[in-house]
């Protein structure tokens, strides 16, 4: 566990743990008082979601983060607040049997949220460390290393919180014995409490994820929740390509290509989906209008800070170099759990020899898990009549390059059709178009583009690699079927 010393807030770390993604999951007090500094600090960190576990009576009248979306689950009762005194057990107890559906929803809050995220009450302690005990357990973290965790509350907690603590009990009317409990109850994260609140839940319900589906948890949020957490050596990659944005008009009077980037970064973000990176392979811009970069640029903005993640591009034969390396760089690498993310320049058609310098220079070192690389053209054929001869040129030079490399697949675009190969070994996945689908089985002096556009989702891992093509328009429901509809029918 990392603990961060951040100005204007305390307890601050990062879970950790044997099979956790690092530092995709935080902790912490308060950050009501976070100066500009301890804000930067965390934004460093890649946080964009901060849940908060408090009610409002407990917050700021002004939200003084900013820089990430806040979500609020509060998990006392709103009518009662926090207790002021009594058994750190009892309020533990309490809060497992009579605030169980706050805490699922709170977990499904952090299952589905972009990473990394951050979550905090008041002092980061009990609140906190309940629901990240929850998360932890559920995703088969060992209790050693979750006990580990919540003890660490205690020691950074004390020196911020005591005299005010103190001063509240002084007000209270409390015997020794009860001023003992509040103290603890305040300033100490004593692991045999959280031990046994774990214990006494297992033994009541048979397994946390008992508990937690017994209140509401569906298998769909334990699978989001584990996808979140933990490191199966994934990869992820939402891939876009062939955007076509036009500044003058709408492409051939119907598409335009910034709308449906954005509309991508919607129905993504409203999915079960959850990308560790957005990959765009080529041709933003049609016919060389850069023009439409800043906007571009733009949207991609904002579609790393929806999901949470980076995004990777690179040109097409359709863009406009100079001003695409001005607003979008040039040679992009990217790591990404244990994943290294290439983006590799064929505008041209083919690959320089400097770039493909560049490319062996990168590749000598492996990455953990292997790498991707992004590129415009694919350098397999497509079986189309139009395209014959569209592919990259002088493969063999790439071939050579990636020979002995760790590169585990190669993300394409240009074609308009998606269409998977191999090449010198490697899978290749050749994505659709956000502009429109080439009609493949036309002659060759005929190009037929359908309003078809469509997205894909690649998944990379030690067991090989996959991909899936997805339209970016709804097409029509021809039947539906889930248990529920299924029980009512019968």
């Amino acid at each position: 566990m990392n603990s961060i010393e951040v100005a204007g807030t305390f307890n601050v770390r990062a879970v950790a743990g044997p099979g956790l993604i690092p530092h995709t999951l935080f902790r912490s007090a308060a950050l009501d008082h976070l100066d500009s500094g301890g804000r930067d600090m965390l934004y460093a960190y890649g946080i964009r979601t901060v849940i908060d576990l408090r009610d409002a009576t407990e917050r700021a009248a002004a939200d003084t983060t900013g820089g990430w979306t806040v979500a609020h689950h509060p998990l006392y009762d709103p009518r009662t607040g926090p207790p002021q005194a009594g058994d750190i057990a009892e309020v533990y107890r309490a809060l497992l049997d009579e605030r169980g559906s706050a805490l699922v929803e709170a977990l499904r809050g952090l299952a589905c949220s972009p990473a990394p995220v951050l979550v905090h009450c008041t002092a980061g302690k009990d609140r906190t460390g309940l629901l990240v005990a929850l998360a932890l357990a559920a995703v088969g973290v060992p209790d050693a290393v979750i006990l580990d965790d919540y003890a660490r509350s205690g020691t950074q907690v004390r020196p911020h919180r005591e005299e005010a603590v103190r001063r509240l009990l002084t007000g209270l009317a409390l015997d020794p014995a009860e001023h003992a409990r509040a103290l603890e109850l305040h300033l100490d994260s004593p692991p045999s409490v959280l031990g046994d609140a774990l214990a006494d839940l297992r033994a009541r319900h048979g397994t946390v994820t008992s508990y937690l589906r017994a209140h509401g948890f569906t298998d769909a949020d334990l699978t989001a929740l584990r996808t979140r957490l933990l490191d199966a050596t994934t990869l992820t990659v939402l891939h876009l390509s062939d955007v076509h944005a036009s500044a003058s008009a709408r492409l051939h009077t119907r598409v335009d290509g910034i709308a449906r980037v954005r509309l991508v970064a919607e129905r993504v973000e409203s999915s079960t989906l959850r990308p560790d990176v957005v990959v765009v392979t080529g041709d933003l811009s049609h016919h060389g209008e850069s023009s439409t970069y800043p906007a571009l640029a733009t949207a991609f903005d904002e579609l790393r800070v929806r999901l949470g993640c980076p995004v990777v591009v690179v040109p097409g034969n359709h863009d406009e170099p100079h001003s695409f390396a001005t607003f979008f760089g040039r040679n992009p690498v990217e790591h990404v759990h244990g994943f290294r993310v290439i983006g590799l320049n064929t505008a041209v058609g083919s690959v320089s020899r400097v770039d493909l310098d560049l490319l062996r220079s990168e590749l000598r070192s492996p990455a953990a898990n292997g790498t991707v690389l992004a590129l415009h053209h694919p350098p397999v054929p497509s079986p189309a009549a139009t395209l014959t001869g569209r592919e990259l040129a002088a493969p063999e030079e790439l071939a050579a390059a990636l020979d002995g490399s760790d590169v585990v697949a190669i993300l394409a675009g240009h074609f308009h059709h998606p269409m998977s190969g191999v090449f010198a070994g490697i899978p290749v996945w050749v994505g659709g178009s956000l502009a429109y689908l080439q009609d493949t089985g036309t002659p060759a002096d005929t190009v037929v583009g359908f309003d078809a556009p469509m997205y894909s989702v690649v998944r990379c891992s030690r067991h090989g690699v996959s991909a899936l093509p997805i339209p970016l328009h709804t097409p029509d429901v021809l039947f539906r079927s889930s248990p529920t509809l299924t029980a009512a029918a019968s």
